[in-house]
């Protein structure tokens, strides 16, 4: 009885000092692993325990690691090309946990504001344009797309986990997903055919200091910038990045996709080196030590904002184009011809997403036979009283070629700016003038907040807003 006795409470202390295998939120099934990488997994399990892990794909291979003192333990798994076919992972350390419905292939982190936290579904009386129609073809994606949303959260202090979970492709899916996100993965998967995971973190109406480290922003700004930062936002500099970004970091990845900017405007002091600065980090986070991952970003589109025929729109956008200078291994989408006068929210989701997964495309994978960038101006020059601009991104020459070109101001010694007339002189040349300012000195495209154009290559993408002045007082 006594041997009975000892032997029952041997087996008791036995299974309370074994701990079940625990992940953090964004490892589970049904996500999407990065293809022909060494991947991370970590988790929790029986502190100073052997920690096993099998793969499907490699059903005769063991990855073994053992956990600390407190049950933490991390481990890499070298994963195969890209694949449709579900697979499996089993993690152990005496007991099994069972990963299923895994897919391998290309995984995409992408981040911002509003713009980029809008679903397919669209917001309270902002609609996505053709939204229903994806809706109701999501579930034909289920085995091509993957999304994790990273539940809103924040902090001072950097997290472990966050919640959320990997959702599969379905009409009630779709709807929930991240409009400019999906729109991205389903041009990506439609051109090179292979699984697309998104995992996006949102919170709409935050500044990019809060998306960045404190360290990072230490870089840039003085403590009393800091601090008067921290005042003004209801979203405090670095409580994002600790909250959001920090527990979704050891999850191996492709690139990045970024839409930000709008809560920024009139405070963009610094923001193309913030920008470049916060790229850095994240890229030094994701393991990328030579500053190589994609990222490529969208810009803020027309609107009133406080003014229509305010400056303050165009004057940003300056920022997020300069910072394409700055940050190795990006690009930008260009948004001018989809702004809403009246929505911060644009309908057009679709073309935004299009747009960024053609940078993908051309930059990262490869494609040819299409131009992904918008069209700048690279030089200008003033003959017999008008203002002939030079284009760059315009291969195939600009358009609209039989239409009235709009968007166009010009302006003399004065400084008054007046409504011009355009032409497309050359492939890549549009000569400006107007009767009422004879001898010009200055020329604006799309310079107001809200003021679009119809200048674009012959994809269709359009020109971004620029000024050949400096004259920042003059609106």
């Amino acid at each position: 009885m006594k041997r009975l006795l000892l032997a029952i409470i041997a087996v008791g202390f036995a299974l309370s000092a074994s701990a079940k295998i625990e992940l953090p939120h964004i490892l589970g099934s049904h996500m999407v692993l990065q293809q022909n990488a060494m991947v991370n997994l970590w988790g929790k399990a029986t502190p100073n325990s052997k920690v096993n892990i099998t793969v499907s794909w490699a059903p005769l291979r063991r990855v073994q690691t053992t956990a600390d003192k407190d049950g933490n333990w991390s481990a890499k798994v070298d994963t195969p090309a890209a694949t449709f076919e579900p697979q499996t992972v089993k993690i152990s350390d005496g007991e099994t946990l069972t990963l299923t419905d895994i897919l391998i292939g290309d995984v995409w982190i992408t981040s911002g504001q509003s713009n980029m936290e809008m679903p397919v579904k669209g917001f309270d009386r902002q609609p996505v344009e053709n939204a229903l129609d994806y809706i109701l073809a999501g579930g034909k994606e289920a085995n091509r797309i993957r999304m994790f949303t990273v539940k809103r959260d924040r902090s001072f202090e950097e997290k472990s986990d966050c919640e959320g979970e990997w959702s599969r492709a379905s009409s009630e899916s779709v709807a929930n997903m991240s409009a400019t996100s999906y729109f991205f993965a389903l041009n990506l998967v439609n051109a090179i055919d292979i699984p697309i995971g998104i995992v996006t973190a949102n919170w709409g109406g935050t500044r990019i200091e809060s998306w960045m480290p404190q360290a990072a922003l230490e870089d840039i700004l003085t403590p009393e910038q800091i601090a008067k930062k921290k005042e003004a936002s209801s979203v405090k500099p670095t409580e994002l990045y600790c909250a959001m970004i920090a527990p979704i970091r050891d999850f191996t990845a492709k690139g990045f996709i970024w839409y930000q900017g709008c809560s920024n405007l009139g405070n963009n002091d610094h923001y193309d080196t913030m920008m470049a600065r916060m790229v850095q980090q994240w890229r030094k986070d994701w393991g990328d030590e030579k500053d190589e991952m994609p990222f490529y970003y969208v810009m803020i589109a027309p609107h009133i904002y406080d003014n229509s025929m305010d400056i303050a729109y165009p004057l940003f956008v300056e920022n997020q184009v300069k910072a394409l200078e700055k940050i190795p291994n990006s690009g930008m989408a260009a948004t001018t011809d989809i702004g809403d006068e009246f929505c911060i929210h644009p309908a057009k989701k679709f073309e935004v997403g299009q747009r960024l997964a053609a940078l993908a495309l051309s930059k990262t994978y490869g494609q040819l036979g299409f131009d992904p960038d918008a069209p700048q101006m690279v030089a200008y020059s003033i003959k017999e009283g008008k203002a002939v601009i030079t284009m760059s991104h315009c291969a195939g020459g600009l358009t609209p070629k039989h239409e009235e070109i709009i968007g166009f101001e010009i302006a003399g010694a004065d400084k008054v700016f007046h409504k011009a007339q355009a032409t497309l002189s050359a492939t890549s040349e549009v000569t400006v003038w107007s009767d009422e300012v004879p001898q010009p000195v200055a020329v604006r495209y799309s310079f107001r907040n809200f003021a679009p154009g119809n200048l674009k290559n012959i994809f269709g993408i359009p020109a971004v807003p620029f000024r050949t002045d400096d004259w920042n007082d003059v609106k």
